[in-house]
């Protein structure tokens, strides 16, 4: 028997039941308790991500920052300060620098300097030392303190940051739960934003057509409007479900594809093709 030396061509795969949906849906909320100071987002406003669309009342925590500062600042400059290390060096000189003249006094002429006054410039010396390593052990302490100060100056702004409600993706206000001079709790949402430039398009394939690897693969999305020219955009296969559909023995299949103009509306039914990898 011969066998065809012809490669074997993948067919398109007709999707049925295609709906397009959307991928990203955020209901943003505070993370502070307190007073809204700001609503600025509307129902329908285009916000960009990292976008302040509202803003908790915050001038007791602005304080608070500025208080946290100064006590950083302070602590800093003990830090920096080395005063009482030099002091007790230069002291220790000056103690050893007389207890080497009575020693020296001492080996000329023997009793020149009483024992008592030996011990005493001894201990004295020896005091100054002590002094050094109390004086460097305060300093380190200081710069701990500093540490300190610093990492509470730095929650205190993080605790600030947190008084602006920002949008964590681009996209449309669908929703605003509360509105200025409203107190809010924490984790209570206050606006829902959508993401509508990327949207997904979802259908259905027969069961052995999903046996090929589709990931990855481009696929047509067409979607026809009344008395408009029809819209096709240009996707790509992001998921095949692994399970199959018990009703309809298919198998869902995911195409996300950009909205760059937002022609397209979460909600539209489609028509979609996808072309297998070769």
């Amino acid at each position: 028997m011969l066998l065809s030396s012809f490669p074997v061509v993948a067919q398109d795969i007709e999707v049925s039941a295609t709906l397009l949906k959307i991928i990203e849906s955020v209901e943003i909320p505070a993370q502070q308790s307190g007073v809204l100071k700001m609503v600025k987002a509307q129902e329908g406003t285009i916000v960009d991500r990292g976008e302040v669309i509202a803003k908790i009342d915050d001038e007791e925590k602005i304080l608070e920052v500025e208080k946290a500062k100064v006590d950083f600042d302070i602590a800093a400059r003990e830090a920096k300060n080395d005063v009482n290390i030099r002091f007790a060096k230069k002291s220790l000189e000056v103690a050893a620098a007389e207890l080497m003249r009575s020693e020296e006094a001492l080996s000329i002429a023997e009793k020149s300097v009483s024992q008592t006054e030996m011990d005493r410039l001894r201990l004295l010396v020896e005091k100054s030392r002590l002094e050094i390593e109390q004086s460097e052990e305060k300093t380190a302490i200081a710069k701990l303190t500093a540490q300190l100060r610093d990492a509470e100056l730095q929650i205190v702004k993080t605790q600030l940051k947190k008084h602006q409600i920002e949008s964590p993706i681009q996209g449309m206000v669908v929703a605003v739960f509360r509105r200025t001079g409203e107190w809010v709790e924490t984790s209570d949402s206050v606006v829902k934003v959508v993401r509508i430039d990327r949207l997904r398009a979802e259908g259905f394939i027969r069961n052995e057509e999903a046996m090929i690897e589709l990931i990855g693969s481009k696929a047509t999305v067409t979607v026809d409007i009344p008395n408009r020219e029809p819209i096709q955009v240009e996707g790509e296969v992001t998921f095949v479900d692994p399970e199959v559909d018990p009703v309809n023995g298919q198998v869902r299949v995911w195409v996300d594809l950009e909205n760059e103009d937002l022609k397209l509306r979460p909600g539209l039914r489609a028509s979609m093709t996808i072309q297998p990898k070769q």
